[in-house]
């Protein structure tokens, strides 16, 4: 079974996922990069093995940036930095939208999940059993991040329709060259060097009409590496914004994970074809032709790697599982983030410190199974 990391919980509390036997796990460790293994345990226990994974990164328009005295490092930046830079763009008639996902699906419970986790804060605790979002310090944290998304839909320079932005809404805003930063996976970056050699990124078509006609497959030795250079001039990246000055940003994983079904009838053939769809060579076959970041750790290494991913450095940091965040880690999580995407509504007016009182409300009643149906 190949499962969203989203879904590890549930299937090991119910016992529809075998534990991955001693053997195989202990392969692992070590050689998959901390956060993506623990996406796939559930109470300690490792039920499943990481077939690839995803981490979001902040992208900007470096040459706009540029033109801003005093910027900070993009390094280091906190959401109130990103806020003050995009007005002062738009001061001196800059991009000064910031891209992010904002519509009701799972990328405004991924923000959402991500700012908490940056702030100090989770949803429910170790056990998955019981929510803590309304209890000390996770209330607190919730309502800075509930503050900060509403300073960022509400900023004078977003985009006309943010809260109906998902990733692909995030990305062209960008290409379109509307937008001074974006939150976004990794393959926006790919997307940036097809459609700007293609002439459809305005900033960019002068300085990559020399590369008409080539694309990542096709392009010739060394070429590749100097697309992203020229590229890399005017669109960058950058890890994840801080929540809190003061605190690590701890993005939230996306990713696949291999399980095998408690039905099989053949378990130790199972966990060998999961073995085989999770060597280094399917991991690089992932990460090149579907751009989908691998698990395992030795890949970022490779040179062929860092060509096609020049934000690999970046990516595999914000990969340890210190430095990253789980989605609610829970056996009703599929219930509770369509809970808390109903709750939002950012599209009105509403308070951070009314919001978390309906998030807390939204979250025990997954917990208890009430709400989905009126």
């Amino acid at each position: 079974m190949g499962l969203d990391n989203t879904w590890t919980a549930e299937f090991a509390s119910a016992g529809w996922s075998l534990p991955v036997p001693s053997e195989i796990a202990a392969r692992q460790d070590g050689r998959i990069l901390s956060g993506p293994l623990q996406s796939a345990r559930y109470r300690g226990v490792l039920y499943g093995v990481p077939a690839w994974t995803n981490t979001q990164l902040l992208w900007y328009r470096k040459d706009s940036l540029a033109n801003l005295s005093g910027a900070p490092s993009v390094e280091d930046l906190t959401w109130q930095d990103m806020l003050a830079l995009a007005e002062k763009s738009g001061d001196v008639g800059g991009p000064t939208q910031i891209g992010v996902t904002a519509a009701q699906y799972e990328g405004l419970t991924v923000w959402f999940n991500s700012l908490l986790a940056g702030a100090g804060g989770r949803v429910v605790d170790e056990s998955g059993t019981r929510v803590v979002l309304g209890e000390a310090p996770n209330r607190g944290a919730g309502v800075q991040a509930l503050s900060l998304m509403k300073q960022v839909l509400s900023a004078p320079g977003r985009a006309p329709g943010l809260t109906q932005y998902e990733e692909p809404e995030a990305r062209l805003g960008m290409e379109r060259g509307s937008a001074l930063f974006e939150i976004n996976w990794p393959f926006v970056f790919a997307s940036m060097r097809e459609n700007s050699v293609a002439g459809a990124v305005p900033f960019l078509e002068q300085d990559m009409a020399p590369f008409r006609g080539a694309g990542e497959k096709t392009a010739g030795p060394g070429q590749l590496a100097e697309m992203n250079r020229m590229i890399r001039q005017k669109f960058d990246f950058a890890p994840f914004p801080r929540s809190d000055p003061a605190r690590q940003a701890r993005p939230t994983l996306g990713g696949s994970n291999f399980h095998v079904s408690k039905t099989t009838a053949r378990p130790d053939l199972a966990w060998k074809a999961v073995e085989c769809l999770t060597t280094d060579a399917a991991a690089r076959t992932y990460a090149f032709e579907a751009g989908a970041p691998p698990a395992v750790e030795a890949i970022y290494d490779e040179p062929e790697f860092a060509d096609a991913y020049p934000m690999g450095g970046v990516i595999r940091k914000q990969l340890r599982e210190e430095a990253s965040s789980l989605r609610p880690v829970t056996p009703v999580y599929q219930a509770m983030s369509t809970l808390l995407q109903a709750e939002f509504q950012l599209g009105r007016d509403w308070s951070p410190e009314t919001k978390i009182d309906q998030l807390v409300d939204a979250a025990e009643k997954a917990m208890g199974g009430e709400g989905l149906v009126p």
